[in-house]
């Protein structure tokens, strides 16, 4: 018995510990900042256990705990705080921490500081303030209208393509120079460069994975920049990847968005003439009366691109393959064109870490289809990126990303591209795309067989073939890009004492490309040659060395003193070959250098190399954390230039001042900061610009070189560039409202640039330093919450900026240099104007400023009097940014903007010139007012009086004309003009004669455009425990939704050929994109 009730007592004790150990129980709360607004995304521990969660948009959160268990509450800008799970948890307040208070970023050479001790401006964009955008394929799109004196336009290509990236304007005098700013990531110089629209994926930048960054630091003005040395010149953008956590335990991220991409199709094109060209334009019998193209005596399908047909009216013709169809017009054939594309997203990401380190490891996959027949592109990108302290004294970094990219049937230019404003205007699209693109039964180009079948009475006038080719290139041809991307960092940091400590940095950016071409043959060998493969591999890479010695100690009670000096190590190397087939394919369509016809194969080879040592140093001294001075110097050796200039040094000096923290201010006034710097930077030039260069070939079995174009001389130097900077920051009404004002003064002087020398000499041009440019300008950003309650917050953020970039001078007796321009406009640097003047001829004025027409009937321009019609730096940019969040509801929109700037514009020529636009349609007959008229046997146009006139007998034609036009102006007599011409000829002269651009079709470029649109909402805590998550926020959201304000017709404003140039040729259409996302935390 004593047996059995000791039994049931152990029993009992055992079972009322082990209640003990487990009783757990759930615990909630809301947190709170001292101003009782509630803290979203605080971390929730319990103390001792790998148990936790985070606040929802409301400060709330809850958590299951063991009874007595303690809370470690965490939240960046406060102080951690344990609290027992016992406590009155109903509302916690956090204290706000002032150390971290005192933002810190990222400077040059990865060296961070507060902000508040820097005397130059720093645009810091987090990327947390991006997420609900979805993932941009070209990351840098997410910076639109972010950052004061930041300028961004994509290409025509869209979000696969460049990116032109300006930091105030910056330009040159050269066309060649690089005038980019330098990406940094990480600590490692990005590979980087302008591209254009041929068939290119983009370059390096076009890798970066918007998952994966933390932040972007705008690094603008010469101190800010002085550290990157002759690289930073243009600016430094910064770009820092996300790490991991010291917090133990793992946290796991997924991330998906898909969005569905639409072409945004701008051109207005005119539906009511067909394509054809005018009777005048054709001899007699090709056409009848009413302009119809005659086959065999009846009305027939024109065969040309020009829209300079007969009206568009439903009668029945006969098209090109024999067959009778309505003649009407069909007004959105060019979308055909184009498909929706799509764009998927998927990220997965797991953090870690203990007390002596953490690490993050990311995976992305992107699947891109484009909005171009046959573009797709896929992606796969890694990240790692781990911290470890060795030992108290010892740490290391390491950060490895890798990017695996395949791309096919990018669009190409010229061709291609001229399609979009070629098409006739009663053209199916869809039906010759589907029917008219491969021959069903030889597989050959259509195009090709049905004119080479001698039953066809169609046979040599089946045109359209812009359209063909663009079909045929786009689904039957191969031209794919695989690209492997790799940047990796390792930084070592040893602290000898407190105070002493050293850190190194090695790292590289390694890209490789290889291009396949595969062209198949659009006819039977038998009939000629055909068909083309080649091979292209590239091998770029960018090594990069630094280290630091730092040495920061507090002097006496007031004074800190923060110096370093170290030394920087760089070599860039690029190899580069290509090869391909000679004179077509021995065998059909089989995709080998070894059937090439020739046995002597087209190649070509390239290589460069450069390299460049650097010392720097730093020395920052702060008084009662109020007044900061620091001075800054590097000294650069590149290769680039001569043996005797090939070192240049340039310094900085900048000064802070807190005087909010210096005087007794009101309450009202938060914080207010004064700043001034002076700094010197330099650029050597792009690479053996300062060397003389052959080239090498051959014939046959003969080696040949040849000359240099361009002389160098021996005593070429750095460019220089000085730019002195004030800036005023500024809040209030406890940092509700704030704002940042810059004002900057740039001279850029000694620029590198070629200059034309004479035939005699056996060279173009000579490289010389001269020249000198100033650039002033200011930049404004304001920043504030208008409305914030316990449930809802607006924040709004607006920035503005502008420069102009002034030449004061030249080279000697050189009063324009030209920069760039196309068809007969030219972009000038002009001495004594602003840089980036479009210059074309003028037309011909007589003394009261008439114009005055030739004989011809036409208006006559004057190559020797060149007149400015505009500029293609824009006056001013900026961006308007607006965020509300109601709980877990959070909506938005960010808007920018570009005034001031003027575009070369051949697509609006050519829609014109070809009878496609909008505005061709007055005069072309007399129901659109058009003058009546015949063409005597001599070619002269006779006026009529009457469109029932009878026929003349002198007339070249049965019949009289409705489409005469008289250009208002006056005759070189000063008579008023009287010659008739066609409405057709007033349309199409400028273009047909050499495609110069007329004064009055160079455009403004101004707009207002709606960026991105987002609502997203974070489930409560509440429901997400319960599927055993930590947050889960549902996103949708709209890119590049629309043009508020826009002054460019018929083509998107940032639809430019390159990265680099001023113009544009390709109509093809913008991109919308409609997406939703969601992000799950574990």
């Amino acid at each position: 018995m004593k047996k059995n009730y000791l039994m049931c007592l152990s029993m009992l004790l055992l079972l009322f510990a082990t209640t003990a150990v487990y009783a757990q129980k759930t615990v909630s709360g809301i947190i709170k900042d001292a101003g009782g607004n509630p803290i979203p995304s605080v971390s929730v521990l319990e103390k001792g256990a790998r148990n936790g969660t985070s606040t929802n948009p409301d400060g709330a959160f809850r958590l299951t705990v063991k009874n007595g268990a303690t809370l470690v509450l965490q939240s960046v800008g406060f102080v951690t705080q344990e609290i027992s799970s016992d406590s009155n948890l109903s509302t916690i307040v956090l204290l706000e921490d002032q150390q971290t208070l005192k933002e810190v970023v990222v400077t040059g050479l990865g060296v961070k500081q507060e902000k508040r001790s820097l005397g130059y401006s720093v645009s810091s964009i987090k990327t947390e303030n991006l997420a609900n955008d979805g993932s941009p394929l070209n990351s840098l799109s997410a910076l639109y209208g972010q950052a004061p004196g930041l300028r961004l336009n994509a290409t025509a290509l869209g979000p696969s393509g460049g990116m032109n990236v300006n930091i105030r304007n910056t330009v040159a005098l050269f066309s060649g120079s690089n005038i980019r700013p330098l990406f940094v990531i990480d600590g490692v110089p990005m590979l980087d460069g302008p591209t254009d629209i041929n068939r290119s994926t983009g370059n390096g930048l076009n890798d970066l994975n918007m998952n994966d960054v933390e932040s972007f630091e705008v690094l603008k003005g010469a101190k800010a920049a002085l550290l990157y040395g002759s690289e930073g010149a243009n600016g430094v953008i910064l770009i820092t990847t996300k790490t991991g956590s010291k917090k133990k335990g793992l946290g796991i991220e997924a991330n998906y968005s898909r969005s569905i991409d639409n072409p945004w199709v701008m051109q207005k094109f005119q539906n009511e003439f067909g394509s054809g060209f005018p009777a005048a334009w054709n001899n007699p019998g090709v056409v009848d009366a009413e302009g119809f193209y005659l086959r065999n005596g009846q009305q027939a399908y024109y065969p040309t691109n020009y829209n300079f047909g007969p009206r568009l009216d439903g009668r029945q013709i006969l098209w090109y393959d024999n067959v009778n169809r309505p003649y009407v017009a069909q007004p959105d054939n060019i979308k055909a064109l184009y498909q929706d594309g799509f764009t998927g997203n998927t990220n997965v990401s797991v953090q870690g870490g203990g007390p002596q380190g953490g690490f993050r490891v990311s995976y992305t996959n992107n699947d891109y289809k484009g909005i171009f027949k046959g573009y797709n592109l896929q992606e796969n990108k890694f990240l790692f990126n781990g911290n470890i302290n060795i030992t108290e004294q010892v740490k290391f970094k390491l950060t490895s990303t890798y990017v695996n990219s395949f791309s096919h049937n990018s669009p190409a230019t010229n061709q291609d591209a001229f399609v979009t404003y070629g098409i006739p205007r009663q053209l199916d699209v869809a039906r010759l795309e589907q029917e008219q693109v491969v021959d069903p039964e030889t597989g050959y180009f259509w195009w090709y067989v049905q004119n080479r079948q001698a039953q066809n009475p169609t046979g040599g006038i089946v045109r359209d073939g812009l359209a063909r080719n663009y079909f045929w290139n786009q689904t039957q041809n191969t031209y794919n890009n695989t690209r492997d991307h790799y940047i990796n960092s390792a930084t070592l940091t040893i602290n000898f004492t407190p105070n002493f400590y050293l850190e190194t940095l090695g790292g590289f950016d390694l890209i490789t490309n290889r291009g396949e071409t595969g062209e198949k043959l659009t006819r039977p060998l038998t009939d000629g040659t055909g068909g083309y493969y080649g091979l292209s591999n590239s091998r770029e890479v960018r090594y990069n060395g630094q280290s630091l010695l730092h040495f920061d100690k507090k002097l006496g009670k007031d004074f800190q003193l923060n110096t370093f000096v170290g030394g920087i190590i760089q070599r860039y190397t690029f190899d580069g070959m290509s090869r391909n087939t000679n004179g077509g394919f021995i065998t059909r369509d089989w995709f080998s250098l070894n059937n090439s016809v020739n046995n002597q194969l087209n190649s070509s080879s390239s290589r460069n190399l450069t390299r460049l040592y650097a010392a720097v140093g730093s020395v920052q001294l702060a008084y009662k954390d109020w007044l900061y001075f620091d001075v800054q110097a590097r000294n650069d050796w590149a290769s680039q230039l001569p043996p005797k200039n090939n070192s240049y040094f340039y310094p900085g000096a900048s000064t802070s001042f807190i005087y909010t923290d210096a005087f007794k201010l009101p309450q009202w006034i938060s914080y207010g900061k004064f700043r001034v710097s002076l700094a010197d930077v330099g650029r050597p030039g792009t690479a053996y610009f300062a060397n003389t260069t052959y080239g090498i070939g051959n014939y046959g079995s003969v080696i040949y070189y040849t000359p240099p174009s361009d002389l160098p001389p021996v005593d070429l130097r750095n460019e220089r560039k000085r730019e002195l900077e004030f800036g005023l920051e500024n809040r209030f009404l406890n940092n509700r409202l704030g704002f940042e004002f810059n004002v900057f003064f740039a001279k850029m002087y000694d620029q590198i640039m070629p200059l034309t020398v004479a035939p005699s000499t056996g060279v173009n041009s000579i490289r010389v330093n001269a020249g000198q440019i100033n650039n002033t300008g200011f930049e404004l950003n304001i920043y504030g919450t208008p409305i914030q309650t316990e449930n809802f917050k607006w924040n709004v953020v607006f920035n503005a900026s502008q420069s102009k970039p002034k030449i004061i001078k030249l080279a000697g007796g050189i009063k324009q240099q030209d920069v760039g321009g196309g068809s007969g406009a030219l972009v000038t640097a002009r001495e004594g104007e602003p840089y980036g003047q479009i210059v074309v001829s003028d037309y011909v004025r007589d003394g009261n400023g008439n114009l005055v027409v030739g004989s011809d009937g036409f208006y006559t321009t004057d190559a020797t009097r060149p007149v400015v019609v505009g500029n293609v730096i824009p006056k001013a940019v900026g961006g308007l940014n607006n965020s509300f969040n109601y709980k877990g509801l959070s909506v938005d929109f960010n808007i920018d903007f570009s005034f001031g700037s003027k575009l070369i514009s051949q697509t609006n020529m050519y829609m014109v010139g070809n009878g496609s636009a909008e505005n061709t349609i007055a005069g072309r007959d007399e129901r659109s007012g058009g003058l009546p008229y015949y063409i005597n046997n001599a070619g002269a146009f006779v006026g009529l009086p009457s469109h029932t006139s009878s026929v003349p007998a002198d007339s070249r034609y049965p019949f009289i004309m409705h489409n005469g036009v008289v250009l208002p102006g006056v005759k070189a007599n000063g008579q008023p003009n009287d010659v008739i011409i066609t409405a057709e000829d007033k349309y199409s002269y400028y273009w047909r004669s050499f495609m110069d651009i007329q004064p009055d079709v160079v455009y403004k470029n101004d707009y207002i455009k709606l960026r991105n649109v987002s609502i997203a909402y974070t489930l409560p805590t509440k429901w997400v425990t319960k599927m055993k998550l930590q947050r889960l926020t549902l996103s949708a959201f709209a890119n590049n939704l629309a043009y508020l304000y826009k002054t460019m017709p018929n083509v998107d404003a940032e639809a430019l050929n390159g990265t680099n140039v001023y113009f544009e040729n390709n109509a093809w259409p913008a991109i919308r994109s409609y997406g939703m996302s969601i992000k799950a935390m574990f």
